[in-house]
């Protein structure tokens, strides 16, 4: 039990700053480099180190732990986030392109929402970094 908790912490001390860099990296991909053939292909990587992070959190709620099944668990947590995330979408994605069709959005506050991202995912990176 001990080992896999050291392994445990071992696998957040690489997964919690690689997610705080996606982060940090996106937001300057956005200022940079705002439409890329790729993008696709970095959100599925970025997905993935997210979806570790994700394994970590169930795992610190004991889920499949001591032998108990883990498919519902994991189904209803699947769930409950896919289903956040398009709550979340249907409220800003409209907002988000009355902003994009507007002429002052793209050019002022693209960059300057962009770059506080960047600054934030910076900052959990260190965070993350410094703390053992």
């Amino acid at each position: 039990m001990i080992e896999a908790r050291l392994g445990h912490q071992q696998e957040a001390r690489v997964v919690e700053p690689l997610i705080a860099a996606s982060i940090a990296y996106v937001g300057l991909e956005n200022i940079f480099h705002r439409t890329l053939e790729y993008r696709w292909l970095l959100t599925f990587a970025f997905g993935l180190v997210h979806g570790f992070g994700f394994a970590s959190a169930l795992r610190d709620l004991g889920i499949g732990a001591g032998g108990r099944p883990i498919a519902i668990p994991l189904l209803s947590f699947n769930l409950g986030v896919e289903l956040g995330q398009i709550s979340i979408a249907c409220l800003a994605l409209p907002i988000l392109q009355k902003l994009r069709n507007s002429s002052f959005f793209m050019p002022r506050y693209v960059p300057v929402c962009s770059l506080l991202v960047s600054l934030v995912g910076v900052f959990w990176f260190f965070q993350r970094v410094g703390h053992p």
